[in-house]
């Protein structure tokens, strides 16, 4: 992989990680379309820390008040039940904990399948048609005015899963999230918001597992090429998370409907031709 293509390949991971249209099943399709044969693990865990950067400096406020919450229970961790009551950081945060679970589990019991996944670009297509129908379908429904503040247990889980479903490539992550959150009752921004922190700690996880690789010195990418990778993903992701926003808040997420629609179809009917 050259630095150009790890440019490329890093603006196109800050734009898909947010925007509803799929970052795994972009990566895979570029990485074809590039003839890159030799393994990217790496890479994609750190153009994700491009795109966890991103997020922590648009939600900067709410991860310092999870911060807090967290160490408050940490000070004195027989407060848990008073803190699940009284204080609505540390709510937060048990509901991004509950909504981690499914992927985590997921992602543990069918790794080796998930890996085969990832190697179709037809299955990709097929994906990337089904994010554009849950986003459609999902627009269509009236939306409810419950904030972020009021996530539930039921609702964290259930978002988790649809987080756990998009570990699929061409299942958008961001869009799923979204959708479930929207269907749980959820305002916009708030479904958005709950999101977008939803990728902290699934971003964090993957980093962890990555580290292997890191230190084993199986990284067969130059340094050069994965630094500018990572500020790539870091400023595109930046712009997506702000773009995202403002659509989500205008109830624009059809957009990417017809979008995922059309390079699902255009994938699988060029792999048919």
């Amino acid at each position: 992989m050259t630095t150009v293509q790890a440019v490329i390949l890093g603006i196109i991971q800050g734009l898909t990680e947010f925007l509803p249209i799929s970052s795994s099943g972009h990566l895979v399709l570029f990485s074809r379309l590039f003839n890159i044969q030799e393994s990217s693990l790496v890479f994609e865990v750190i153009v994700h820390v491009g795109t966890l950067l991103a997020v922590l400096v648009v939600f900067k406020n709410e991860v310092w008040v999870l911060v807090k919450s967290f160490f408050k229970f940490l000070a004195n961790p027989k407060d848990a039940k008073r803190l699940a009551t009284d204080d609505p950081g540390f709510r937060l945060l048990l509901a991004l904990v509950l909504g981690t679970v499914p992927a985590v589990a997921v992602a543990l019991i069918l790794k080796e399948q998930l890996q085969l996944l990832f190697g179709s670009s037809v299955f990709v297509g097929l994906m990337l048609i089904v994010t554009g129908t849950i986003l459609y379908l999902t627009e269509r429904r009236h939306v409810a005015n419950k904030g972020l503040e009021k996530v539930s247990t039921k609702d964290a889980l259930l978002i988790g899963c649809g987080q756990a479903l998009a570990i699929l490539p061409g299942l958008s992550r961001s869009g799923t999230t979204i959708a479930v959150g929207l269907l749980r009752g959820l305002d916009r921004e708030s479904a958005a918001r709950f999101s977008f922190l939803l990728a902290i700690p699934a971003i964090l996880g993957a980093l962890v597992v990555s580290f292997g690789d890191l230190f084993a010195g199986n990284v067969t990418i130059s340094s050069n090429a994965l630094v500018a990778g990572l500020i790539a993903a870091a400023l595109t992701g930046y712009i997506a998370i702000r773009v995202l926003l403002d659509l989500v808040r205008k109830g624009k997420l059809i957009w990417f409907s017809y979008y995922t629609w059309t390079v699902g179809a255009l994938v699988v009917i060029l792999h048919l031709v």
